[in-house]
């Protein structure tokens, strides 16, 4: 587990993560584009139509259904795709896999305008204020990545509302 950076430029947040993954680019590929690769990890089924504008719809457990877009592709190495455009048009999620030694290398990027972030607190974030957004999205990217991490490796991960809190507290005081 490693933690990801979030850098603020101006008007612009971005989170980044590294992950080095023990495991061929292809395995790591069909984890993060292929519906049924994603739901054994994700535990929901998105659709995904792998081509610049297909969509790209997720089922959250909130029960939200999310229609993004996908906005570039380039089998097996990079997979960019919007996020929640519908409350953040201008978020953009990077996954990125390059080989090394030992597997790949996976650098996923999420960057969103602070008007998103705006946006989110008066609508689907009810209010909150703009770290607790910002760090729960930094605490959900990590999380999802221990959770692909840990079915690459042939296992669940159990996750608590302790660990939530704590992952989030982190985040937050990079923010500081």
């Amino acid at each position: 587990m490693s933690d990801g950076t979030i850098e603020q430029t101006g008007e612009r947040v971005t989170f980044r993560f590294e992950r080095r993954l023990s495991h061929a680019i292809d395995t790591v590929w069909k984890a993060i584009t292929d519906p049924a690769e994603l739901e054994r990890w994700l535990g929901q089924r998105p659709e995904i139509e792998l081509r610049p504008g297909g969509r790209y719809v997720s089922y959250h457990g909130s029960g939200d259904r999310v229609v993004d877009r996908v906005l570039r592709i380039e089998p097996p190495t990079l997979f960019e795709h919007t996020f929640w455009e519908q409350v953040n048009p201008t978020a953009v999620v990077t996954w990125r896999l390059s080989p090394i030694a030992d597997g790949c290398l996976l650098v996923l990027t999420h960057s969103l305008g602070m008007a998103d972030i705006r946006g989110a607190a008066a609508t689907v974030a009810r209010g909150d204020d703009y770290t607790l957004i910002i760090s729960r999205n930094g605490a959900g990217w990590h999380r999802l990545l221990d959770k692909l991490e840990a079915a690459l490796a042939g296992h669940s991960m159990e996750w608590s509302e302790q660990a939530q809190k704590a992952l989030q507290e982190r985040y937050a005081a990079m923010l500081a």
